[in-house]
């Protein structure tokens, strides 16, 4: 797919992953485990883990890029002319990383695969009263909240703040991704607009 293509579109699953596979994090509404590179972390071509509906295998956000890939590095034919990185929340996009006049050029937004549902990431018309008042998440911080719940400097509404985790303020959103290895939740953010992909994407 090219970036042109994936631009401006949105990419479903609560709590998936692009790790090892950045197409379907979550797959086909059934369970499943022990994802393959083609299918992504946590499910099968029939079948995965991570989100509400999905289409694993669908080839979104493939090739991954090489850790050496980014912005305005020199790039030759031997290279991957078009590869993609995670981005978003819980890094559920794709940014496009193109071989341009011998450099790398990064996709300004990140994109979202226009065939997943998005009801995680909906963006509240009330505030959610289990994000502390007046307190501003950081990426990557600690957090203890329930999976799905947007979070910002005004209890997960339009115009509200988080912190990137530089600790630049940001408009945007922040879900608290479930506990890893540590057992320890940490919040997952993306600014509005440009790495958010509510409104606008399947269930919003």
């Amino acid at each position: 797919m090219s970036a042109a293509a994936l631009a401006g579109v949105a990419l479903n699953g609560c709590g998936g992953s692009l790790n090892g596979g950045m197409a379907g994090a979550a797959g086909g509404g059934t369970a499943g485990t022990g994802g393959t590179a083609s299918g992504g972390t946590g499910g099968t071509t029939s079948g995965g883990t991570g989100g509400t509906t999905g289409d694993a295998g669908s080839g979104f956000g493939q090739p991954v890029c090489p850790t050496s890939v980014s912005s305005a590095i020199p790039c030759a034919p031997s290279d991957p002319q078009i590869c993609y990185k995670p981005c978003g929340p819980e890094q559920i996009g794709a940014k496009s990383y193109t071989c341009t006049g011998g450099l790398y050029q990064q996709m300004p937004n990140c994109s979202f695969d226009p065939t997943r549902d998005y009801s995680c990431y909906k963006i509240p018309t009330a505030a959610n009263t289990v994000c502390l008042s007046g307190v501003t998440p950081q990426a990557a911080a600690p957090c203890d909240v329930a999976p799905c719940t947007l979070c910002n400097s005004l209890q997960g509404l339009t115009g509200g703040l988080y912190l990137d985790t530089a600790g630049a303020a940001k408009v945007g959103y922040c879900v608290c991704k479930p506990p890893g290895a540590s057992g320890i939740g940490t919040w997952s953010c993306g600014t509005d607009g440009s790495s958010w992909p509510c409104p606008g994407g399947i269930g919003c």
